[in-house]
C-alpha cells in the first residue's frame, strides 16, 4: 500500500515566475523540482510563484504540481515603478534593482500568508530571501508550521528584515554549499537548527543534448562567429560580481586572432533594466567590437546551444559565490572553465578539471595567460573534458529532487 504523499508548499520570490518563463536561477532551480516531481510523483508539491500568463497556461500541464498565481494589481506595479525610478534615476543608487518590486513582494507576500493560514501543509519551503519569513510571521504562521518550515538559501543573508527570531526556529536550512550555510549560522549565533547542503543542479539532458553540426553552425552564423574562429563563452548576470569587466580587461590583453568572446546574459534577467555598469561594460568594448559580441537576455532553454559552441566558458567570480549556476552549466556539458577561489565555487570545480584562479590583484592577467594556454592546448582542453565527463556522472536533476525529497521526509 502506497504511502500518503506529503503535502510541500514552496514559496518563491515573488518577482519573477515559475515555470521560469522569465528567467531567474532560483526559478529555474524550482522548476526542475516540479517537472522531476511530474515524473517521479514523491511529493504534493503546491508552488507559490508571481503571476505571468505564459507561466499559468505551462503550468496548466502539470498533474503533481498546483501552482498558486498571486497578480500584482496594476496600482501597485506604477507604484513600484515609481519607486524605482527614483531610486535609479533621482538617488542613483549602484544596486537600483533592490528596488524594483518592493510593494509586489510585500503584497505577494500577503498572499501566501493567508494562504499558509487557510490551508495545511506538511512542510514549507522559504527560497532565499529572508523577507518571505513575513508570510509565517503573519497570522501567526510561524507556530501553526513549526518543526515544518525549511529554508532553501542560495544567497548570503545580510539583512534578516525583522524575521530573526522566526529563522531562528527554522527546522533546517538547506544550503547551496557548506560556505552559505556557514554565513548564516555566523549571523543567526546558537540556534538549534539543522544545516545541510542541497547541492545545486541542471537538467543535464537539455544541456547534454546531442546538438546537430547545423544547429551549432547557426548559432555561430547568428551572432557572427565563422566556423574557423574560437569561441570563448560568458554566460550570467551583467554586474560588477561577476567579473566581466576583469573579463574584458583580460581579453584587451590577450589580443588574439580569430577567437570571439560571446557575453550571455542581461543586467537582470528579463526585466528590461539596464545599469551604468552595463554601459559602462559596452563603452569598454567600444575598440574590440570585431571581437566581442554581447547576446543581451537569452531565454534559459537556450543557453545550451550557446554554451556548445564554446571551447572555454569562463566565470570570473570577484564576490563570494554561494554555488555559482554559470560553473555548473559550463561543469555539467564537460566545457573547460576559468573560474575563482570565491565562496562555494571550489565545493563544485576542483583545478584539476578546470583552472580556479586565486580573486586577487592579478586576476587579470592570471584571465588572460589561463585563456591563452587553454586555447593554445587542444590535448589539455580533452584531458579537462574527460575529466569532467567523469566527475559529474552522477550530477543530474534527478539527484536534487530526490536529495530534496528526502530531506523532506527528516
Amino acid at each position: 500500500m502506497r504511502s500518503v504523499k506529503q503535502k510541500v508548499a514552496i514559496i518563491t520570490a515573488g518577482y519573477f515566475p515559475v515555470p521560469a518563463t522569465r528567467g531567474g536561477a532560483v526559478e529555474n532551480l524550482v522548476e526542475n523540482l516540479t517537472n522531476e516531481n511530474e515524473k517521479e510523483d514523491k511529493v504534493e508539491l503546491t508552488v507559490f510563484s508571481s503571476y505571468d500568463e505564459k507561466a499559468e497556461k505551462l503550468g496548466q500541464n502539470y498533474e503533481n504540481t498546483i501552482f498558486e498565481f498571486i497578480k500584482t494589481p496594476k496600482v501597485v506595479q506604477k507604484l513600484d515603478l515609481l519607486i524605482y525610478n527614483f531610486f535609479a534615476k533621482v538617488v542613483k543608487k549602484e544596486k537600483h534593482m533592490s528596488y524594483r518590486y518592493i510593494l509586489q513582494r510585500l503584497y505577494f507576500i500577503n498572499r501566501v500568508a493567508m494562504f499558509l493560514k487557510k490551508n495545511d501543509y506538511d512542510r514549507v519551503v522559504i527560497e532565499n530571501h529572508p523577507t518571505l519569513f513575513m508570510a509565517l510571521k503573519k497570522h501567526k504562521n510561524y507556530l501553526k508550521y513549526r518543526g515544518k518550515y525549511y529554508y532553501h538559501l542560495h544567497n548570503k543573508a545580510d539583512n534578516l528584515y525583522g524575521c530573526d527570531e522566526i529563522i531562528k526556529q527554522t527546522y533546517k536550512v538547506l544550503g547551496v554549499s557548506n560556505y552559505i550555510n556557514e554565513t548564516l549560522a555566523e549571523r543567526l549565533g546558537k540556534t538549534d537548527i539543522k544545516y545541510e547542503v542541497l547541492p545545486n543542479r541542471i537538467d543535464s539532458t537539455k544541456f547534454r543534448a546531442d546538438f546537430s553540426a547545423e544547429e551549432l553552425e547557426n548559432v555561430k552564423k547568428r551572432f557572427g562567429i565563422s566556423q574557423k574562429e574560437q569561441v570563448v563563452v560568458f554566460s550570467g548576470r551583467l554586474n560588477k560580481e561577476k567579473g566581466i569587466k576583469e573579463l574584458l580587461l583580460a581579453w584587451k590583453k590577450l589580443k588574439r586572432p580569430n577567437t570571439k568572446l560571446l557575453i550571455v546574459g542581461s543586467y537582470y534577467f528579463a526585466s528590461g533594466m539596464e545599469s551604468d555598469y552595463e554601459k559602462e561594460l559596452k563603452a569598454l568594448t567600444d575598440s574590440m567590437k570585431d571581437q566581442i559580441i554581447f547576446s543581451g537576455y537569452i531565454e534559459y532553454e537556450k543557453i545550451p546551444k550557446l554554451l556548445a559552441i564554446a571551447d572555454v566558458v569562463v566565470a570570473p567570480s570577484i564576490w563570494d559565490e554561494p554555488a555559482c549556476l554559470s560553473v555548473i552549466e559550463a561543469i555539467s556539458m564537460y566545457k573547460p572553465l576559468i573560474t575563482t577561489f570565491s565562496g562555494g565555487i571550489p565545493e563544485y570545480a576542483d583545478n584539476k578539471s578546470s583552472v580556479i584562479l586565486p580573486n586577487d590583484e592579478s586576476l587579470v592577467d592570471n584571465i588572460a595567460e589561463s585563456l591563452a594556454d587553454l586555447l593554445d592546448d587542444d590535448k589539455k582542453r580533452q584531458e579537462m573534458t574527460e575529466l569532467l565527463e567523469s566527475k559529474t556522472k552522477d550530477w543530474g536533476v534527478d539527484q536534487f529532487y530526490n536529495n530534496f525529497v528526502s530531506e523532506m521526509e527528516r
